[in-house]
C-alpha cells in the first residue's frame, strides 16, 4: 500500500509503498478515505526538537482520518465491513488511575497514532476497535477532521455557553472550529480575534460576530467595550502566543473562565495575584478529546446540522502531494487541510 513515512531522523516525508496491515483480535482494519494534516505533521516534517525527542523512525505519519471497515478481527462485534467510520487517535491502557476515574484523555501511558504507532497518512489502518466510532452519516470529509475539531468541542462546551458572551483568541482552524461551536451552542455573542486577515474571514463565516485585527486593535479594550465594560464570561486561548495568554487573562470578566488549547512555545510570566487570583476566574486547561464524551456531542451537533464545519477546510490534496499540503500550512493562509486517499 502507499503511505506517507517519516523514514529516518532528518527533516522530510516520503511517500513509499509499505506492506498493508493486518486486524488482529480485537482490531479493525480501515481503508482510509481522508485524513487531516494538522501542525503535528509540520513538525514532524521539519523535525524539530519535539519530533526529535519522541518519534522513533521509520514510521507511518497522520492521526487525523475517516474511511471504511474493511476486516473486524476476531472478538469484534459492533462493528462492520463497509461502516463509514473515524477513530479516536489516542490509544490508552485502560488501567490508570485516569483512565478508570473517567479522565482517560489525559492517560500517562498514552500511544497516538502517527507519533507512538503507524498512523493514517496511508491507504489502510489497523486500530482498536474500541477507538473506532461509526460516522452515522457524516461524509469521510468531515469525519476525518473530527479530531481537531473535538479538541475545539472540548475547549467551548466545558465552559457555560448558552447565553454567554465567548471570545476566542486565535483563528486557526481549530479556532474557527470554536467559533462555530460556540455559536450552535447557544452563545448571545461570540468574539475572536487574530493576526491574519485570512483566519479572520474564515472566523466570520463560522458565525464570529466581532472581529478583531489584533496587529492593529486594542484588543482588550475591543472586547471590554463589546460587553459593556465587563469583559468575556468565557475565554477560549487557542494560539499559545504569550501576548495573546495575557490578553486572554485580561480579556475575561471578573469571577469569568479562561479555556487554554494553546501550547506557548518556552516559559510565560503569569502575574498570578492580578491576572488569576484576585480576579477570582477558573482556568482549565485543554487536552485532546474526552474519551468519548466530546465524540458523542460531536455525532449529535453535525447529524443534527447544528454544527457545519466545513468552511474551515480550504484544501485537499492526494496524499502523494503531501509536500504542498505541508507548504498551505507554513503560509499561515490555510484553514484546515484534507488528503484524499481513496
Amino acid at each position: 500500500m502507499q503511505a506517507i513515512v517519516k523514514e529516518k531522523p532528518a527533516p522530510g516525508l516520503t511517500v513509499k509503498s509499505v506492506p498493508k496491515p493486518t486486524a488482529g483480535p480485537g482490531d479493525v482494519l480501515i481503508a482510509v478515505r481522508h485524513a487531516g494534516v494538522c501542525g503535528t505533521d509540520l513538525h514532524i516534517a521539519d523535525w524539530d526538537a519535539w519530533a526529535q525527542g519522541r518519534l522513533k523512525p521509520p514510521l507511518v505519519v497522520g492521526h487525523e482520518f475517516a474511511g471504511e471497515v474493511v476486516v473486524v478481527g476476531d472478538g469484534v462485534a459492533e462493528l462492520k465491513p463497509g461502516q463509514l467510520v473515524t477513530a479516536e487517535g489516542h490509544i490508552v491502557c485502560g488501567h490508570c488511575l485516569q483512565c478508570r476515574t473517567g479522565n482517560s484523555h489525559i492517560c500517562r501511558r498514552t500511544q497516538i497514532i502517527g507519533v507512538d504507532r503507524d498512523g493514517a497518512f496511508a491507504d489502510y489502518i489497523v486500530m482498536p476497535a474500541t477507538n473506532v466510532l461509526p460516522l452515522n452519516g457524516i461524509p469521510t470529509e468531515v469525519g476525518a477532521v473530527m479530531d481537531p475539531m473535538g479538541n475545539a468541542f472540548h475547549t467551548v462546551l466545558t465552559a457555560e455557553i448558552p447565553g454567554s458572551t465567548v471570545f476566542v483568541v486565535g483563528c486557526g482552524p481549530i479556532g474557527c472550529f470554536a467559533v462555530g461551536i460556540a455559536r450552535a451552542a447557544g452563545a448571545a455573542k461570540v468574539l475572536a480575534s487574530d493576526v491574519n486577515p485570512k483566519r479572520l474571514a474564515l472566523a466570520a463565516r463560522m458565525g464570529a460576530h466581532v472581529i478583531i485585527d489584533a496587529g492593529k486593535d486594542d484588543v482588550v479594550r475591543t472586547v471590554q467595550a463589546e460587553t459593556g465594560g465587563e469583559g468575556a464570561d468565557v475565554v477560549c486561548e487557542m494560539s499559545g502566543v504569550p501576548s495573546a495568554l495575557h490578553q486572554a487573562l485580561a480579556a475575561v470578566r471578573m469571577g469569568g473562565r479562561v479555556q487554554l488549547l494553546g501550547i506557548p512555545k518556552g516559559e510565560v510570566p503569569i502575574d498570578f495575584a492580578s491576572e488569576i487570583i484576585f480576579k477570582g476566574i477558573t482556568v482549565y486547561g485543554v487536552i485532546g478529546r474526552k474519551m468519548y464524551e466530546t465524540w458523542h456531542q460531536m455525532r449529535r451537533y453535525l447529524t443534527a446540522g447544528l454544527f457545519d464545519p466545513r468552511p474551515v477546510i480550504t484544501h485537499q490534496f492526494p496524499l502523494t502531494r503531501i509536500a504542498e499540503a505541508l507548504a498551505a500550512i507554513r503560509s499561515g493562509d490555510a484553514g484546515k487541510i484534507i488528503l484524499e486517499i481513496a
